[in-house]
């Protein structure tokens, strides 16, 4: 079985309980991907990060994928660090609007290091080595979802970024998309014939979703099961 765990966000407390839930039945056998949006916004992403770093040395077979928050943090620190002229400062000045003050407030403070040296180099190395998508059986795992068939999508990697024309798409896609980046309104997750949203606004009061998804057989929207941390 797989079970794919939508946006952290920081909610440490949550994600404790997710995985309280799913280890409660989950074989060895099995596998988790993690949808990515680990950091920002939560009250403490140095802990999740720290927690699903355990995962992965307790399950080697983990997946972790990134989200577009983990991708504006590392646009952040090109251009801080690096001076990298790709990045412009509006960009990298956004992560910390959107989440990244949240994220360096969960690592202790000192006058002597940069904000980037105050985050741990495993924990730099953790993210980078995310990728941004895993296919297996009639699944296809991503954070934000795919460009669908026809569809013209030009602002950044859509695996990282995408809402419209993908949320509302009952197109073919090739596969089943099982996606985060969306917050459900409900904070339930979304279902359809060629999709799966399982961002439930976990960071905006809705709990932390996993839906568990057998690759061997084929998809029936109509007998899936989620499990929830709260």
């Amino acid at each position: 079985m797989i079970y794919a765990i939508g946006d952290i966000h920081g909610e440490i407390r949550k994600l404790r309980s997710l995985l309280d839930a799913i280890e409660a039945e989950a074989t060895d056998a099995d596998r988790y991907v993690f949808l990515g949006d680990y950091v920002d916004r939560g009250p403490d992403t140095a802990g999740v990060i720290e927690l699903l770093l355990q995962t992965r040395d307790r399950r080697p077979n983990t997946i972790f994928l990134r989200g577009n928050h983990e991708q504006m943090m590392f646009e952040s620190r090109q251009f801080f660090e690096l001076a990298d002229s790709t990045v412009d400062f509006e960009t990298a000045a956004n992560w910390f609007a959107y989440g990244g003050a949240e994220t360096l407030a969960s690592y202790p403070n000192s006058a002597t290091k940069s904000w980037i040296d105050r985050i741990p180099a495993e924990h730099w190395t953790f993210l980078r080595g995310t990728g941004l998508e895993h296919r297996q059986g009639p699944y296809l795992f991503v954070h934000a979802g795919i460009a669908p068939p026809g569809a013209t999508w030009t602002f950044g990697e859509p695996r990282l970024w995408i809402r419209e024309p993908f949320v509302s798409s009952q197109a073919d896609l090739g596969a089943v998309v099982v996606h985060g980046h969306t917050p459900s309104q409900d904070f339930k997750p979304r279902i359809m014939r060629n999709k799966i949203g399982i961002d439930t606004g976990a960071t905006y009061g809705g709990p932390l979703t996993a839906v568990k998804l057998d690759p061997e057989s084929p998809y029936d929207p109509d007998t899936l099961e989620f499990l929830y941390g709260t």
